[in-house]
């Protein structure tokens, strides 16, 4: 994918276009992805998209510090080590790239958007793909990155589009993480998912 040369005259605020979305999501869960490595205290492996992440436009990079700000407080509560146990329960031998979309997909799929969604699907897509880097699956995981990344800059960043695009998404959850904790109803959404998750995937 060609990488789109940042314009200082843009508009920070204006709707980003289907390819543009495409791009920055694919930076900012590539981006998302090699800090949950380093956080692990795992050396990045030799794969070409976690390479020399640069973002196309700076701009982006306010939102790769909001999400990674969500991020942090989102791994301080008993629904991030809930994702992390799902995830490490997902059978590799038998994955592949379509059921591992429909995991995606299911974890992602009704209600309105959260912090906690767009946070559980990130978190759960860089977890199996980290249980697959340390159970020394190379292969597996660059495949993980690869069926992830498809996602994420496919139906995902459809839905993210509908929104308004990621500028809109995490200042309005950072807005919402500065005022008040996380809703009950948010809540009850995140642990319904998981509780699919391990209702399916064990």
């Amino acid at each position: 994918m060609a990488r789109k040369i940042y314009d200082p005259n843009e508009d920070e605020n204006s709707t980003p276009s289907d390819s543009e979305l495409q791009i920055q999501s694919r930076e900012l869960y590539t981006n998302f992805v090699r800090e949950e490595i380093e956080l692990q205290g795992l050396p990045v492996p030799d794969v070409p998209v976690l390479d020399n992440i640069q973002f196309s436009n700076p701009l982006w990079i306010c939102n790769a510090s909001n999400l990674r700000q969500l991020a942090n407080e989102f791994s301080q509560s008993p629904l991030r080590n809930e994702v992390r146990l799902r995830a490490q329960s997902v059978d590799l031998t038998t994955l592949n790239g379509q059921n591992f979309s429909e995991m995606i997909q299911e974890i992602f799929s009704g209600g309105t958007l959260t912090r906690e969604r767009v946070l559980v699907v990130f978190f759960f897509c860089s977890d199996v793909a980290l249980f697959a880097l340390q159970n020394h699956t190379l292969n597996l995981f660059s495949k993980l990155i690869q069926w992830s990344t498809d996602y994420i800059t496919g139906r995902f960043s459809n839905f993210i589009s509908s929104q308004g695009g990621w500028t809109a998404v995490l200042n309005n959850s950072i807005n919402t993480l500065l005022k008040v904790s996380a809703t009950a109803a948010c809540c009850v959404a995140v642990v319904a998912m998981l509780v699919f998750i391990r209702n399916n995937w064990k």
